[in-house]
């Protein structure tokens, strides 16, 4: 008899994934068995200061990048969208064909495609440490990487590689904010301590230090990080999300081995189908 994968058995799962981006990820808590919740822990926007991606590109046409990292879907949409307002696009797609672009997880890779650029490395671990291990096998002392990302995202990768001996950039492309919906933030709220949410799917550190910070007007650190301890199974997607948690003193029950949405989901049904 085949032995059938564990399901979320009705169970409602929170999504911290930004407003617009988490429709896919609801379809296969569904799938799933599960029911999804949506709670957008970040509020994401372009940015309006242009020079930094305008010295980018040209950079990039002058040959003088080696490589450039992409961490993530919204990566590409902002800094495509930035080169279209500056009338660049077919600037940014030359220079790009001239570096060795790495793109963190396949949907970064495919919509890296979609913009016809080509890819020559998605590191087999979609995180950071996945990066940092694909690149200690080239010599990148010395070489120019730069990272089109989040005005707020951790300086973890950027640290790591100038330690490695390279020299990094960071080109903020856009930002990631607090939500400001405040009938949202009063309904989790009301929902976590009733015991509402069964799990919580963290995909970043910043997803999970915003989560706190938007409950925090409702309730102490202390009681929270008690609500979420006892009441609710923590999913983290990788290890610096992890790594986040853990830093607040929040235990974290589910960790795939894979750094993929879909994966956290499968370790999750695991997890419970084991309680």
């Amino acid at each position: 008899m085949v032995q059938k994968a564990p399901i979320l058995k009705g169970k409602t799962v929170a999504i911290t994934r930004p407003a617009g981006q988490a429709e896919e990820a609801g379809k296969l808590i569904t799938e799933k068995g599960g029911v999804p919740y949506y709670i957008p822990a970040i509020e994401i926007k372009g940015l309006s200061n242009f020079k930094p991606i305008k010295k980018f590109i040209t950079e990039l046409q002058k040959g003088q990048v080696d490589y450039v990292i992409l961490m993530s879907t919204n990566g590409v949409k902002y800094l495509f969208g930035a080169a279209q307002t500056l009338k660049q696009t077919g600037e940014l797609k030359e220079g790009l064909g001239r570096t060795f672009v790495i793109a963190v997880g396949p949907r970064t890779a495919e919509a890296l495609k979609e913009n016809q650029v080509h890819v020559d490395m998605v590191p087999t671990k979609y995180s950071s440490e996945g990066l940092i291990k694909c690149l200690q096998g080239k010599d990148i002392s010395g070489k120019k990487i730069r990272i089109p990302r989040t005005s707020n995202a951790t300086p973890t990768l950027t640290e790591k590689l100038k330690e490695m001996g390279a020299d990094v950039e960071e080109i903020y492309v856009y930002e990631s904010g607090l939500p400001v919906d405040e009938k949202l933030k009063a309904k989790f709220y009301e929902d976590l301590t009733s015991g509402k949410i069964d799990a919580i799917v963290f995909g970043s550190g910043l997803s999970a230090k915003n989560i706190f910070k938007m409950l925090s007007e409702k309730a102490p650190m202390e009681n929270l990080r008690k609500i979420i301890n006892e009441k609710v199974t923590t999913v983290a997607i990788g290890p610096t999300t992890a790594e986040a948690l853990k830093e607040m003193d929040v235990k974290v029950d589910v960790m795939p081995k894979d750094y993929l949405f879909e994966e956290a989901l499968a370790e999750l049904a695991r997890y419970w189908s084991t309680r």
